[in-house]
């Protein structure tokens, strides 16, 4: 059977147009989001996988990103819950009333969103490389500090942006070897992600993530900040040998859903686990969704 061809096409929402990538014209629906700093290319070889299995797959430029729809860069245009809104507003131009939505990591951040506030519309969810619990229990473990270094960076109006663009997007790459030590990634595909943030002011964007991140949860006590309750079925994916989040966030994840949900941690894996394994976490996306 020849490998489903991918395409590109737009998704024009009730908020903003999104570029994006589709593969595959199955039955089913899949809704795949990207993280940073990466591009949807990363979800290709998993998305032929899902084709295969019978899913329309489409993996949207996010909020900002390339040439998709960019909000003025102001505070609170790229919050976790407009990120959530993106969801709502993408799923509801797919023709499966109950997709299968895929998230890493800041992908992942929007779809957890997506299911603590209600989850309408959305069928089964996979988190890749991000606990729903992120920022409540990030006190708990110090070496998920040193971790983060570089989102305390790119707090820094300015100073953030240059250190991304230094060097021809050299942090990029320092970034997938740190967060990937054992993925032999193509340096092809790596330019195709510096392309990405070439386009326009998708670096001011990227960056405001953080920033609307940490505006959001910062001034919050602890008990606020908590996640529980989440009843949407969702499997939660994270790479042993990820050096973004560390593996030993992810204990104790399951207690945050009411619904059925799964972890694994995947071996020989790191932070961009869907690109290093893309066969193995298509065959457990596949798997629970069955």
């Amino acid at each position: 059977m020849p490998t489903p061809a991918v395409t590109e096409t737009t998704l024009d929402t009730t908020g903003l147009e999104f570029a994006a990538l589709s593969c595959g014209d199955g039955d089913r629906d899949a809704l795949l989001l990207h993280g940073f700093p990466d591009a949807p290319r990363t979800f290709v070889p998993l998305m032929e996988r899902l084709a295969d299995a019978g899913y329309t797959c489409y993996a949207p430029y996010m909020r900002g990103y390339g040439e998709t729809e960019r909000p003025p860069t102001e505070p609170g245009n790229y919050s976790p819950m407009l990120l959530a809104s993106d969801v709502f507003a993408l799923t509801g131009e797919l023709d499966d009333p109950e997709p299968l939505v895929v998230g890493h990591d800041w992908g992942g951040m929007a779809v957890t969103t997506a299911a603590v506030t209600g989850g309408r519309g959305l069928g089964t969810c996979v988190s890749m490389a991000i606990p729903p619990n992120f920022w409540s229990q990030f006190d708990d473990y110090a070496t998920q500090a040193a971790r983060s270094w570089y989102m305390n960076q790119f707090q820094v109006p300015g100073h953030g942006e240059e250190i991304v663009r230094a060097n021809d997007f050299a942090l990029i790459e320092r970034l997938w070897q740190l967060w990937s030590p054992d993925w032999n990634y193509d340096e092809d595909h790596l330019e195709t992600v510096k392309d990405t943030f070439r386009t326009g002011e998708t670096v001011e964007a990227a960056l405001r993530y953080y920033r609307d991140f940490f505006d959001m949860f910062l001034p919050r006590r602890r008990a606020e900040q908590e996640i529980a309750g989440i009843d949407v079925p969702t499997l939660v994916l994270a790479g042993a040998h990820d050096g973004c989040i560390g593996a030993d966030l992810f204990e104790g994840v399951t207690d945050c859903f009411d619904a059925r949900a799964d972890l694994d941690i995947m071996h020989n894996a790191g932070h961009f686990l869907h690109a290093e394994r893309p066969d193995a976490v298509a065959d457990r996306i596949l798997d629970f969704v069955d």
